[in-house]
C-alpha cells in the first residue's frame, strides 16, 4: 500500500506540472477518499501537495501579470551588466528572488500595514491598470542605522517576485569629473530596460542638498542627473531609496517618491518578537526574556541580533555558560557600551540590591520570583539579600 501511494504521489506531482485544473480536482478527491478510509497521514500529504501547487500557480500568475503589465525585458543571470568605464568595476548587482531566503521583517503593526498595502498594490497590478491607475512606483525608506531598512526593501522585492537591481554606489561615485553622473545614467538605463526593483541603498551619497556650501559643483551635476533619471523612471518599474540621513537629501528628491516610510526603532513588543526569532536553539524562561527585553529597550533590530549572537558564544564557552543572565548582561555592556541605554547601564553598574529595587519598582514591575528565576536562586534567598541591604 505504501509503495502504491508513493507512485500516486509522483504521478500527482508530474501531472501538476501540466497545470491542469482537472488534475487538481482529482487530487482533492483522492485526499478526501484517504481521509474517509482513516488514512489521515496520506490525506494530509496529498493536501500539502495540492496547497503547494495552488500557491505556486498564484505566484506565477501574479508574476506573469506584473511582467506583462510592466512591458520590459526579463532579466537573466546571463544578462550583461554595465561597468564604470575608468575602473571596469560593475555599477550594479542583480539579485533574483530565488537567490535569497530572506524572512519577513519584524515591525510594529502600523509599519506592517503600510508595507503590506504597497505589496498588495503590486500583486493587483492588472486590476489597477483596468482603472487606469498603477501601483506606487517609488518608495523612500529612512530611519536610524540597524532598523532593518535594507532587509525590508529586499523582502518587498521578493514578495512581488521581481529581481533587484542593486546600485553599487562605491563604483558609481567617481573622482573623475562627469563620470558619476554618467554612471547614474547608465544604471537607470539598465533598470528601465528590464522588469526589476531598482534599489538605491545609502541613497544620500548621490542625493545630497545642492545648496550645501561644503559641496562642489560636481554634486549639483550628480543630483540633477539623478532627478532627471527618477522623472524618466516615474512610469517604469519600482524604485526604492534607502537612507540613514534623510536630513541630507535635497528637497526635490523627496518629491520624487510616491511613498515615504520612516522606520522607527523597535518597540518592546517587537524586541520580544526579535528575541523569539533569533534565540533558538537557546531556550530561556519567561522571566529571562522579560529581563532581556527591558535591557534592550531602545535598541535597534541589529543591536538585538548582536546581543543574541554574543550570548550564544558565551553559552558555548565553559567559563561563562553557567553564569546567570544578569552577570552576562553586565559583561556584555562592558564590551558594547554604546548599544545599551544609559538608564539600564546605571542600573546594572550598581550593586545587585540597587538593581533589585529598580526592577521591582513601578516603572519596571518585576516580581521577586521573576528576579529570583533570572538569578537561579529561590525567592527566599533573594528576600534575605534584599533585607540585609535595607538593614545596612
Amino acid at each position: 500500500m505504501a509503495q502504491i501511494f508513493s507512485i500516486i504521489q509522483s504521478l500527482c506531482r508530474s501531472a501538476i506540472a501540466c497545470d491542469r485544473e482537472l488534475v487538481l480536482h482529482q487530487i482533492e478527491r483522492l485526499s478526501d477518499a484517504y481521509k474517509l478510509s482513516g488514512d489521515d497521514k496520506a490525506a494530509a500529504s496529498l493536501k500539502s501537495i495540492l496547497s503547494n501547487a495552488i500557491k505556486k500557480q498564484e505566484i506565477s500568475s501574479s508574476q506573469l501579470s506584473i511582467s506583462k503589465a510592466l512591458g520590459g525585458e526579463k532579466l537573466l543571470s546571463s544578462t550583461p551588466t554595465p561597468v564604470d568605464k575608468e575602473t571596469s568595476a560593475p555599477i550594479l548587482e542583480v539579485i533574483f528572488p530565488t537567490d535569497t531566503t530572506i524572512s519577513e521583517p519584524f515591525f510594529n503593526e502600523k509599519i506592517k500595514d503600510a508595507v503590506d498595502s504597497i505589496i498588495i498594490e503590486w500583486k493587483n497590478y492588472s486590476a489597477l491598470l483596468e482603472m487606469n491607475v498603477t501601483p506606487s512606483r517609488s518608495c523612500l525608506i529612512y530611519g536610524e542605522p540597524g532598523t532593518g531598512k535594507t532587509h525590508l526593501a529586499k523582502w518587498m522585492a521578493k514578495e512581488i517576485q521581481l529581481p533587484i537591481v542593486l546600485a553599487k554606489l562605491e563604483s558609481i561615485v567617481s573622482s573623475f569629473l562627469g563620470t558619476s553622473a554618467r554612471n547614474i545614467s547608465n544604471l537607470f538605463k539598465f533598470a528601465n530596460r528590464y522588469n526589476c526593483v531598482l534599489l538605491l541603498d545609502e541613497f544620500d551619497a548621490i542625493a545630497k542638498l545642492r545648496n550645501d556650501p561644503q559641496e562642489v559643483g560636481e554634486v549639483k551635476r550628480i543630483v540633477n542627473t539623478l532627478l532627471q533619471c527618477l522623472d524618466e523612471r516615474d512610469t517604469i518599474g519600482f524604485t526604492i531609496g534607502i537612507t540613514n540621513h534623510e536630513q541630507l537629501l535635497d528637497p526635490a528628491i523627496w518629491r520624487r517618491f510616491d511613498v515615504q516610510i520612516d522606520i522607527p526603532k523597535p518597540s518592546n513588543q517587537v524586541i520580544r518578537e526579535l528575541l523569539n526569532a533569533f534565540l533558538p536553539p537557546l531556550t530561556f524562561s519567561e522571566s529571562e526574556l522579560k529581563f532581556m527585553t527591558w535591557c534592550l529597550a531602545g535598541s535597534t533590530g541589529a543591536d538585538v541580533e548582536k546581543w543574541v549572537n554574543w550570548l550564544k558564544r558565551m553559552k558555548i564557552i565553559n567559563e561563562y555558560k553557567h553564569e546567570n543572565l544578569i552577570s552576562l548582561m553586565r559583561r556584555y555592556i562592558l564590551l558594547n557600551t554604546g548599544r545599551i541605554s544609559k538608564n539600564v547601564k546605571i542600573a546594572l553598574d550598581g550593586p545587585n540590591e540597587i538593581l533589585y529595587e529598580i526592577l521591582t519598582g513601578p516603572d519596571v514591575e518585576f516580581k521577586k520570583k521573576e528576579i529570583a528565576s533570572i538569578l537561579n536562586i529561590t525567592p527566599a534567598s533573594l528576600s534575605k539579600q534584599m533585607s540585609k541591604f535595607k538593614n545596612i
